[in-house]
């Protein structure tokens, strides 16, 4: 006998996750200030890794692909990129990439996203994109080989932009959280630095009225984890 109550549950989550992505997606598009700081954590933090240039790739929240153009440039064979922006998914295919349309926490295993098959997660600017990190982070865990790695960068919470009232931001979490969730998800942290950036803000436009543009110092956190045991979930 079908139990309705659990049935209704299933139905609410399915249409509470439909109505955050409809309500609150936007894509990223084309930005050179992303371009380029994609290309400095690609030098601070991937390079140093050494990843075989066949390792499994997935580029979690991936944008218009600048991350994907930079492994391809160095050789790498292997990546896939997830994001569930139309746009982005075409400019980063128009571009030669393997993108798909999934929701970055929960990869299907119908379509080969099998347990312990990724080498290395990349995972830029997404997290706080995640309505349940948790969820998100113990996916990772999943499709990732023990001993994969993965890494993470997020805004630090509290910060002039308020990046807590950004539309899909979700998840702004502080250093601890970040280090507690990874903690229980199975991961150990191998490297985990504040970074800032300097941003500007053009005249007149949301964020700044004023007819001169505005500097602000950005600070986000940048974490290098390694996966160090599975999880048991039945």
């Amino acid at each position: 006998m079908i139990d309705i109550n659990k049935t209704l549950d299933l139905i609410k989550f399915k249409f509470y996750n439909e109505w955050i992505y409809t309500s609150h997606l936007y894509d990223e598009g084309i930005s050179e200030y992303h371009k380029t700081l994609t290309n400095r954590v690609v030098e601070m933090y991937i390079d140093p890794l050494s990843i075989p240039k066949t390792a499994a790739i997935l580029d979690m929240g991936c944008g218009p692909g600048y991350f994907l153009d930079i492994m391809k440039e160095r050789g790498y064979t292997n990546m896939m990129g997830i994001t569930l922006s139309d746009t982005d998914i075409n400019i980063a295919r128009d571009k030669g990439h393997n993108v798909k349309g999934y929701d970055m926490s929960f990869l299907p295993q119908k379509d080969g996203f099998n347990d312990e098959t990724i080498d290395f997660i990349f995972c830029r600017q997404a997290l706080e994109h995640s309505p349940y990190p948790i969820f998100t982070l113990i996916e990772y865990n999943r499709v990732l080989k023990q001993g994969g790695k993965i890494y993470i960068e997020m805004p630090a919470p509290d910060q002039a932009r308020r990046h807590e009232y950004n539309t899909n931001h979700y998840s702004v979490l502080g250093h601890h959280q970040i280090a507690a969730l990874l903690e229980r998800t199975g991961f150990s942290v191998k490297d985990f630095n504040d970074i800032t950036y300097d941003i500007t803000i053009p005249a007149n436009v949301p964020g700044n009225d004023s007819d001169e543009d505005l500097i602000l110092q950005e600070k986000m956190y940048c974490v290098v984890a390694t996966k160090t045991r599975p999880l048991d979930i039945k």
